[in-house]
């Protein structure tokens, strides 16, 4: 009998678990809460293990199970930090929650977008008297680096705004009707310059960390609107700063930063031009529930022998 290790960290995710248990009795379904000892006490034999968090699986860990583990689940879209050698070069698949939190993750990155187009940062703040002359979305072009779930969502909703929606990716994407260019990754440097809105949604990998450096930001317009709402490594904190100092940003929008969280008295804390949020563009009401529908999806294909879906190419995201 396969052996599945899940692992909890809310009373919500436990009595999920125990529905699990009560449908799939053809394999161990054991369930630990999301420490390090109770995760070692489990481990030992365990075919899947699901939910490990991020900070907790390491090649100690995976040295200790990977004579019979077959899959890892995570559910978030992020996967850097299982990236490490002795994972990646393994046969153990790995699936993720790519593609679901496009919906809230593509409303977070629009409503920063949105903040900064009408002033709502100068609003917030009380000081309507030094802010600029709000901007319209209708007409400007927009570069979305990442063309996943997210990007994809992105590109959509701009769309509607009557955006112009340049898309760049490493792979080919759908030809929707919203994206007006494509792009590779490589060609980005040469079509960035014609952006007045510049957002991230890429993954973090090794191609991707500090892709936004001065040499990146030297080559937007003035004024350019630049937003991350992917991950903090894949923008240069220094280079961002240097720049804003210069004025080439209209404004900043980021959910993430590196280090992540900035210091209280961080300068890109203390710039009106700026808005932050604290890495919150994941969660909402909705999220958990697709979520689930993927883990249980993918348990039904585990047990009878089916191809997983959400399978994370290892080496191409490393």
């Amino acid at each position: 009998m396969k052996k599945i290790l899940i692992i909890s960290s809310s009373d919500e995710i436990s009595k999920n678990i125990q529905k699990l248990k009560k449908i799939y009795k053809q394999v161990n379904i054991v369930q630990c809460l999301d420490n390090i000892e109770e995760i070692k006490n489990n481990i030992n034999n365990i075919n899947a293990l699901i939910n490990c968090p991020r900070y907790l699986f390491n090649s100690d860990l995976f040295n200790q199970v990977k004579n019979t583990l077959e899959w890892v689940h995570l559910g978030g879209a992020g996967v850097e930090e299982y990236l490490f050698p002795e994972f990646v070069n393994s046969n153990v698949i790995l699936t993720n929650g790519k593609i679901i939190q496009g919906p809230e993750v593509s409303d977070h990155a629009i409503a920063l977008l949105l903040c900064i187009t009408r002033n709502l940062n100068y609003v917030l703040q009380h000081k309507t008297e030094i802010m600029p002359r709000p901007i319209e979305l209708r007409g400007k072009k927009v570069l979305i680096l990442g063309m996943g779930g997210i990007g994809n969502l992105i590109a959509e909703k701009l769309s509607s705004f009557g955006m112009y929606v340049i898309g760049v990716d490493q792979r080919l994407v759908s030809m929707n009707s919203y994206i007006n260019e494509f792009h590779y990754l490589e060609d980005m440097s040469n079509t960035i310059k014609n952006a007045d809105v510049v957002i991230s949604a890429v993954p973090s990998t090794s191609v991707s960390n500090k892709i936004f450096s001065n040499k990146m930001f030297n080559k937007m317009k003035e004024g350019v609107i630049f937003i991350n709402i992917s991950r903090g490594k894949i923008v240069d904190t220094d280079a961002l700063v240097d720049n804003l100092k210069k004025n080439k940003f209209y404004g900043v929008g980021l959910d993430v930063s590196d280090p992540e969280p900035l210091e209280p008295d961080h300068i890109l804390r203390n710039d009106i031009r700026v808005v932050i949020t604290p890495h919150i563009a994941g969660p909402s009401d909705h999220n958990r529930k697709r979520s689930l529908q993927i883990l249980d999806k993918n348990l039904r294909n585990y047990i009878s022998g089916l191809p997983l879906i959400n399978i994370v190419n290892k080496k191409l995201e490393h």
